[in-house]
């Protein structure tokens, strides 16, 4: 089972300015345009530490970057080791959303020891980086996202007593107009027994897989070093916020999918076997024509939009019967593997229709997009769109205790979590 800490976070001071304008996305979602924007906000913005600009030589200045923010009275270390509640609040189609979690140090663990557990497959490249950036810094700035099915509902009931109690000890708007606050919070003897159920618990990684890993090859090195490396070294933990599973701001957003080539001919034959064929009458423009369709999909959850696998046409294909998840799946995995919408379109449309392999999929033969509207016009311009549901939580868990992975691309957990609010030394 996973061993979490309190840790002594390293955070901004007053003297930095407001954390409106220090506040960043983790890496991995921003853009060269929105580097530039968040860079111009303010010399301190998290942006210049985690997603710095230049070649190799740009590890050892963010590590210069850091200690002098430290020395300059920018950043300061808190003086004892805390937990953390954080509060993100953001809107999605219209509708507000809170979602609540716990930031600590959670041991950073190998996969086989099952003790924190991957739902995706990740790539090598990223992992590089971001060991090369920890092992110049020795500092991590952006926290693994993770969930826990708090069976016993402690860990809800620690962050909702908390933020009750008192307000938060830090606010910030961030540029996509997400609040962020943050409450600090002494780790007593108190404190530690109300999440002490946890530790019966496992953790599954919602994003971050990279920086989980990285953290887990840090450790490795530092102990390569140094055998005897005493169990709470910071060095061994990575810095995570712990969502309870029951939080009603758990969003899971589609990702869709475009074949930028038209489908064959005979597509409908290659389908008809396995798949129920409906054409669906509607248009207007890419907004609301995706809103009705995504409509139409949430109360249809085994079912896919297709838009132009016949010219202009719309279509719902639908699984005939349970028996062909049992018939899609590949050695190794089970019928709810494939039924989740990536890759219940992978191998029952994709791979019939293209016959679209892992190395295809490497190459970038099939192309993701967030927004539906986009991939609809992407099919007005005569590419084939697929529209999917979210895979849920509750899939993303049970497949994680079964050891069975999905592909990347599989889910977008939504929102980001905010990089800025603190951060975690990997030094005592």
């Amino acid at each position: 089972m996973p061993q979490f800490l309190p840790f002594r976070g390293l955070r901004y001071t007053t003297g930095a300015g407001k954390l409106d304008d220090l506040l960043a996305p983790p890496y991995d979602v921003i853009s060269a345009a929105q580097q530039q924007a968040l860079e111009s906000r303010s010399p301190y913005n998290a942006v210049h530490l985690e997603l710095a600009s230049g070649g190799e030589e740009r590890y050892g200045r963010v590590a210069e970057l850091l200690r002098s923010w430290e020395a300059g009275g920018a950043m300061q270390r808190d003086g004892e080791p805390m937990l953390y509640v954080y509060e993100q609040v953001f809107e999605l189609h219209g509708q507000a959303y809170t979602r609540r979690a716990m930031l600590a140090a959670v041991e950073a663990q190998p996969w086989e020891e099952g003790a924190v557990k991957p739902h995706e497959f990740t790539m090598s490249g990223p992992k590089e980086d971001r060991l090369k950036l920890l092992e110049a810094t020795r500092v991590q700035f952006s926290p693994v996202f993770m969930i826990a099915r708090d069976r016993a509902g402690q860990l809800r009931g620690f962050i909702d007593e908390t933020i009750a109690s008192r307000g938060p000890d830090v606010t910030g708007t961030s540029a996509d107009g997400e609040t962020h606050r943050l409450w600090v919070v002494p780790a007593g003897r108190y404190e530690m027994r109300q999440v002490a159920p946890l530790l019966a618990e496992s953790f599954y990684i919602a994003d971050g897989h990279h920086r989980y890993e990285t953290a887990v090859n840090y450790r490795d090195a530092r102990i390569a070093e140094r055998p005897a490396l005493e169990r709470d070294h910071p060095a061994r933990f990575a810095m995570s916020a712990i969502v309870p599973m029951s939080d009603p701001g758990l969003i899971i957003r589609a990702i869709h999918r475009v074949v930028p080539k038209a489908a064959p001919a005979d597509w409908e034959a290659r389908l008809a076997e396995r798949f129920s064929i409906e054409p669906v009458a509607g248009s207007g423009d890419h907004e609301a024509w995706a809103e009705e369709l995504l409509r139409m999909l949430e109360s249809r959850p085994s079912s896919i939009v297709a838009i132009n696998l016949a010219p202009g046409a719309t279509h719902i294909l639908t699984p005939r019967d349970e028996s062909v998840f049992e018939a899609l799946a590949p050695a190794g995995h089970s019928a709810d593997w494939v039924r989740t919408p990536p890759n219940l379109l992978r191998y029952g449309v994709l791979t019939p229709l293209w016959e679209i392999t892992d190395d295809d999929l490497r190459l970038g033969v099939v192309e993701y997009e967030h927004d539906a509207p986009v991939a609809l016009k992407r099919a007005a311009a005569g590419e084939v769109a697929f529209l999917l549901n979210p895979v849920t939580v509750q899939q993303v868990l049970d497949l994680a205790d079964k050891n069975e992975r999905m592909p990347q691309k599989s889910t977008f957990f939504h929102p980001k979590l905010g990089t800025g609010l603190v951060m975690h030394p990997l030094e005592p």
